[in-house]
């Protein structure tokens, strides 16, 4: 492979990327499409979690289903493709990364699609992603730890 494949492979991944989202995201979007991230923002409504901690839970899924394949070099669910998955975790990262572009510019009165998500943002939802993962393993941990005798988790497994 040279250089120019792995950019027509970037250029194939990415068109069928942007076609996926556009499909999906009419399926999901509430009020007719024009909210696109209503299906995320849904679970924070509902007290399950953070919008943005919604998203990365979903790209974890797309993660660990990568590296399955990587151990075992086999898919076991046949109409989703090793293809399919790098193209879902392309599709999720484009709208973690909208959702905190909106997020900020949310309050400008003219939105403007260009605008880079300032780093500190970026920095400061992984780091809410940290916390509330630690959380919610220290609490899963914890309320079955009758079954591992008593053990407790530390509390200092994410900074």
């Amino acid at each position: 492979m040279n250089r120019e494949d792995l950019l027509n492979i970037h250029e194939n991944l990415t068109r069928r990327a942007r076609e996926l989202m556009d499909k999906k995201n009419r399926d999901y979007a509430g009020r007719g499409g024009t909210e696109p991230f209503a299906n995320f923002t849904r679970v924070e409504s509902m007290g399950i979690c953070s919008t943005e901690l919604g998203m990365l839970v979903r790209i974890t899924d797309k993660l660990s289903r990568l590296s399955s394949f990587a151990e075992s070099g086999k898919l076991a669910v046949e109409n989703e493709s090793f293809e399919d998955t790098i193209i879902d975790v392309i599709n999720y990262m484009v709208l973690f990364y909208a959702y905190l572009q909106y997020k900020t510019n949310k309050s400008n009165a003219e939105y403007n699609s260009t605008q880079l998500v300032p780093q500190e943002l970026l920095n400061e939802a992984v780091k809410k992603f940290n916390r509330e993962y630690q959380m919610e393993i220290e609490k899963s941990i914890n309320d079955n730890a009758t079954m591992f005798g008593d053990v407790r988790l530390p509390t200092t497994i994410y900074k």
